[in-house]
């Protein structure tokens, strides 16, 4: 009885430091969305040249909340996503399907606003020179 006890009281006490042990170990963390930005010169409706911008997250899948863009001269855009969801390494557009910005030479800027697929929130802060 006394065995018995025993190998029970030591099986309890292992189970107890096995759970300890793994409810301590620390979970894989959500690392920072990492960019790398592009654009593309297209033809517009209206004639002349128009930017499309693109960001690519390297590092991480991302709901995207918006991106704030500024060209040269200081005009600001606004472009909101309904909570568009892109995987690590897909093209997310900065614009919406079949539109472009005013084509502008210059350094752009862009402000992307969202979480990463963890849940973790970010700003991500960019600039992007177009000289074509």
């Amino acid at each position: 009885m006394k065995n018995t006890f025993r190998i029970a009281l030591t099986g309890i006490i292992l189970l107890a430091m096995f759970i300890a042990v793994d409810g301590c170990k620390k979970k894989t963390e959500d690392p920072v969305p990492t960019f790398t930005m592009s654009y593309d010169s297209v033809p517009i409706t209206s004639g002349g040249k128009g930017l499309q911008f693109f960001a690519t997250c390297t590092n991480n899948g991302v709901t995207m909340v918006k991106v704030t863009l500024t060209t040269p001269q200081d005009s600001l855009y606004l472009y909101n996503y309904s909570g568009g969801t892109y995987a690590k390494n897909s093209a997310i557009p900065m614009q919406g399907s079949n539109q472009a910005y005013t084509k502008i030479k210059g350094t752009w800027k862009l402000s992307l606003v969202g979480n990463s697929s963890g849940g973790t929130a970010f700003t991500y802060d960019a600039t992007v020179a177009v000289n074509k």
